[in-house]
């Protein structure tokens, strides 16, 4: 555990003992000293220190596997606090570290080891938990796919969580391996939106759709930008037609939103009403009977966008047509980032060249009006 080198200095000839004593998940420690028998007596005492754990606070992380760490995390306040799609999530992300240090100690996993998972995220081709199937149930163009930077991050975001938990709510660890690599360089983040033409495509591909509330889902999605679970958990009850809105208690920020509910989409939802759906609790009930949200709607969605020969395009672009509608109106940022529910303003830059756009329109036409 500890080393002593005899060190000479070739200016003036000094002769010191250097004693470095390396610790299992911990920094190197070292000391000079002018005597080999000092160094001798420093390093016999630095280890005695070390093996009583007087010295070692943190010994415990030597002694629990990370797989033990998230069996404890996920059982715990911080972990049961969350949302189910949070739980469900931060799990999945979790399966995939404790594949890669099945066996390992904490005090084994250092900035290195988790560097190298990092990259192996980044490098490994996966295939989607569920395909693009047709209405005959017929996979569409299966493929593998790569993980974005930006989901990377999330990975390490929640392994950084688990560590911090351990270290400063268990005393298992004195540092977070985390914090000591450099995070997934992301992209400047995707703005893929409808055309009128495909809008036009895509609502008359859900009137086609076996699911009758798959037209309203879409039109609202559109005309509020909320978001997919926020829509699919929407219940009869936090929907007012008379004075046409909605209220989400169930938001990704932890803050309830209210939805404007105007032109087709409010005539969808009258219509929703009036039909059996009002039989179900939920706004977008299941189509089985279920009592419970209708999340997985896959089928139904990718149906409708090969009717309507869609490419490249996701239910949570649907986001992004209503802000590139609002922005392409002339709305503000502020005003767009209020509408989705953002509590600041990062994730709505990536629409701020559609507002410029306006603005030089507006501009143009005050300058030929003005024979400037």
């Amino acid at each position: 555990m500890a080393s002593i080198r005899k060190l000479t200095s070739r200016r003036t000839g000094e002769v010191v003992y250097r004693v470095q004593v390396r610790v299992k998940g911990r920094a190197t420690h070292s000391a000079n000293f002018p005597n080999k028998r000092e160094a001798q007596d420093w390093a016999e005492s630095l280890e005695t220190a070390i093996r009583e754990a007087r010295y070692h606070p943190h010994l415990r992380g030597s002694r629990t596997t990370f797989a033990e760490l998230v069996a404890r995390y996920e059982s715990s306040a911080a972990f049961l606090k969350l949302k189910a799609d949070g739980q469900r999530s931060r799990t999945q992300n979790l399966a995939f570290f404790c594949n890669e240090w099945r066996g390992l100690s904490l005090a084994e996993i250092q900035p290195n080891r988790v560097a190298a998972a990092r990259d192996k995220l980044l490098a490994t081709r996966f295939r989607r938990s569920h395909e693009k199937t047709d209405e005959r149930g017929k996979v569409i163009a299966p493929k593998t796919y790569v993980r974005a930077g930006g989901t990377v991050n999330r990975y390490l975001a929640t392994l950084s969580h688990v560590f911090t938990v351990a270290m400063k709510d268990w005393n298992l660890l004195d540092r977070n391996p985390v914090r000591g690599i450099s995070k997934a360089k992301e992209s400047r983040g995707r703005v893929r939106f409808l055309s009128d033409e495909e809008r036009i495509a895509l609502l008359e591909a859900c009137r086609a759709s076996d699911w009758q509330p798959l037209t309203a889902l879409v039109l609202l999605a559109i005309s509020t930008g909320a978001r997919r679970g926020e829509l699919a958990g929407l219940k009869w009850e936090d929907v007012d037609l008379k004075a046409a809105r909605a209220m989400i208690h169930d938001t990704k920020n932890g803050e309830r939103r209210v939805l404007p509910l105007v032109g087709k989409a409010l005539e969808a939802l009258r219509e929703l009403k009036l039909s059996n759906s009002a039989r179900s609790p939920y706004v977008f009930p299941h189509p089985n009977g279920l009592p419970e949200p209708y999340y997985h709607f896959e089928a139904r969605w990718y149906a409708a966008m090969s009717r309507a020969k869609l490419q490249n395009f996701r239910f949570h672009d649907l986001r992004h047509t209503t802000a590139s509608y609002l922005a392409a109106q002339g709305a503000s940022l502020l005003e767009i980032a209020d509408t989705l529910g953002h509590k600041t303003m990062s994730m709505v830059k990536r629409y701020s060249h559609l507002a410029t756009d306006h603005k030089a329109l507006i501009v143009a036409r005050m300058a030929k009006e003005k024979g400037l």
